[in-house]
């Protein structure tokens, strides 16, 4: 039987599922000659030096798992790979739980200091003598906080015929139920008329601006966000024994920075949208290493995420999916690159391909064209696909 060292990890990096981190810890693992695997909560085990197994773990933030290290020399490779693990912030649980009294203490001293500097200075000493108290008192609040998110098919909403209803709608409904459920959270009475006052002022300011473009989720989150801040130190104030506390500051002036922030060109959106779509390559095409199941899984999610970011119907891109997965069977094998250079520009083509094409069409969507249709020209994907 062979011997092997194990150690239990978690990851506590938020971006594990990006596969450029995942690449990163097995190209060095494989500069290590004896086995190592990895064996996930649920009993399964498999080799960490295999990208493709490695992927199928699904590493994301929170994910535990054991790692086992075979050879003479286990308890130094063991070592190094723990160091390695740690700088892409996968750590052993004793080293979690080190790191998590530390990062206790750190916010509760920043705490401390939000509270005492909204503290009244003639009580301040009764408010450091009491501040374990005041601090797990503002925790709860702001650790229960949750506010309902907007139930929209698109971030962004094109303004057709000058109709802004579905803005004028979620600030009637979403925001409105947002600032009457912060007050009931925080335990802070609101003036309805004020904040009536205030809904109606930015309504207006809507109503006035010019837009075709407009970041719905952006203009909601900033008002929700000013409103939650005002909330949040006036409860800050109360726990402190301020006396003549007022409610939140419905100020009017504000209402025009929410909304010019959120207004946006089309030129805007899609220059967005092509630098997420760029980003996709790097995703996909780390190490660049031409590989038969590797090949059709960079296609496929190439596709998948390009997809997403123009808000392509999932039914659309199955079905283009489908038929690639038909192309790849039929090619039964990768082709044998000389130059990784060579390699990239097939994958950088068939990604322009798709980009321009979902392009074409969320343009289309937006602007309620219907007369654009995706004609996806197969016959030059089954070239590109023949290449790899």
């Amino acid at each position: 039987m062979e011997e092997f060292i194990s150690k239990e990890f978690e990851c506590r990096n938020r971006s594990a599922s990006d596969n450029k981190v995942t690449n990163s810890i097995v190209d060095f693992l494989r500069t290590i000659d004896d086995k190592i695997e990895i064996e996930n909560k649920n009993g399964k085990r498999v080799n960490a030096k295999s990208f493709v197994k490695m992927m199928g773990l699904g590493l994301e933030y929170g994910y535990k798992f054991t790692l086992y290290v075979y050879g003479n020399d286990r308890e130094h490779n063991l070592k190094r790979i723990e160091e390695v693990l740690e700088k892409k912030e996968f750590y052993s649980l004793e080293k979690i739980e080190e790191l998590e009294k530390k990062e206790l203490l750190e916010e509760n001293k920043l705490l401390e200091e939000e509270i005492l500097h909204l503290t009244p200075e003639d009580k301040k000493e009764a408010v450091k003598n009491d501040i374990e108290n005041k601090i797990k008192l503002l925790k709860e609040k702001r650790d229960t906080i949750h506010l309902e998110p907007l139930n929209l098919d698109s971030n962004i909403i094109y303004i057709k015929n000058n109709d802004k209803t579905a803005i004028i709608d979620v600030i009637n409904n979403n925001i409105c139920n947002a600032v009457k459920k912060l007050s009931s959270h925080y335990e802070i009475p609101i003036n309805e008329n004020d904040l009536e006052n205030f809904l109606s002022q930015l309504i207006n300011v809507v109503k006035e601006k010019e837009m075709k473009y407009f970041y719905i989720y952006l203009f909601s989150s900033n008002v929700k966000k000013y409103f939650y801040t005002q909330f949040d130190t006036i409860f800050i104030k109360k726990i402190a024994g301020a006396e003549c506390l007022h409610n939140t500051d419905y100020n009017i002036e504000i209402n025009t920075g929410f909304v010019e922030e959120a207004i946006k060109t089309l030129d805007f959106v899609l220059d967005d949208k092509r630098k997420s779509a760029d980003y996709s390559i790097d995703i996909y095409m780390i190490g660049n290493i031409p590989n038969f199941t590797m090949d059709i899984f960079r296609i496929i999610n190439i596709v998948q995420n390009i997809g997403k970011i123009y808000e392509i119907s999932s039914n659309i891109t199955d079905n283009i999916i489908e038929r690639i997965r038909l192309i790849y069977d039929d090619k039964k094998q990768a082709h044998d690159f000389s130059h990784d250079e060579e390699y990239l520009d097939n994958i950088k083509a068939f990604k322009d391909y798709f980009q321009k094409e979902f392009e074409e069409l969320y343009i289309s969507n937006i602007l309620e064209n219907d007369d654009k249709k995706l004609n996806i020209d197969y016959k030059y994907i089954n070239r590109i696909i023949r290449r790899f």
